[in-house]
């Protein structure tokens, strides 16, 4: 095979495989919106449950439903307690339903329900409770960095494996990017993420759990 070909074929792979492996990471993370879908009074409702919030307020459920005729309720408590749970109506806003969940410390956690109602009839929106957590924020100048570091770390490394297998001249160069990047990346600009989302810089083995 040629040699151009074969370097263009091996990036063009890696980019797509570590776009794909980075949309799946993100998509079944704890981060990630709960999709839910259900019929009531013949309409079909869509919608995306938060489960990370970083504001210093109450978090807002917001659901798109333009049917005035739809009323909403939440029922809530925090994650993996004992406490009663706490039933509050949906407040309407235009064309939406808005539920508050009431604010807590830095990764602190909230399970809740939504229940649509439409005259008697009345359907829960998510069986699964969605667990939702309190986070600090986390500034763009550090975010943005930190994610285009990792990305281009998944990156070269999955192009230093393909190299390695095909036998490329440029393993040991793109070894040694990819060692570059997940320090950066992780090791550095990880722990400061984590001290602006959850007020500690490490919270992983062998210090925390």
């Amino acid at each position: 095979m040629n040699k151009t070909l074969k370097n263009w074929l091996i990036w063009i792979f890696a980019f797509i495989f570590t776009v794909v492996i980075a949309g799946y990471q993100r998509r079944t993370g704890p981060s990630y919106p709960m999709d839910v879908k259900k019929e009531i009074g013949q309409k079909v409702i869509k919608a995306d449950l938060i489960r990370t919030y970083d504001g210093q307020d109450d978090a807002k459920v917001i659901l798109k439903i333009a049917d005035t005729s739809i009323k909403g309720k939440v029922q809530y408590r925090r994650f993996k307690s004992y406490d009663n749970w706490t039933m509050a109506p949906m407040v309407r806003k235009g064309d939406s339903l808005i539920a508050s969940l009431p604010h807590q410390d830095i990764a602190g956690k909230v399970m809740y329900h939504i229940t649509l109602v439409k005259g008697n009839e009345q359907i829960l929106l998510n069986e699964e409770p969605a667990v939702l957590r309190y986070k600090g924020h986390v500034p763009m100048y550090i975010l943005i960095p930190h994610i285009l570091i990792i990305f281009l770390a998944m990156l070269f490394s999955t192009i230093t494996g393909l190299e390695a297998i095909t036998k490329g001249k440029n393993t040991l160069l793109f070894t040694w990017i990819t060692i570059v990047t997940l320090l950066i990346g992780g090791l550095i600009l990880g722990p400061i993420v984590q001290k602006f989302s959850f007020n500690v810089y490490w919270a992983g083995w062998p210090f925390g759990h």
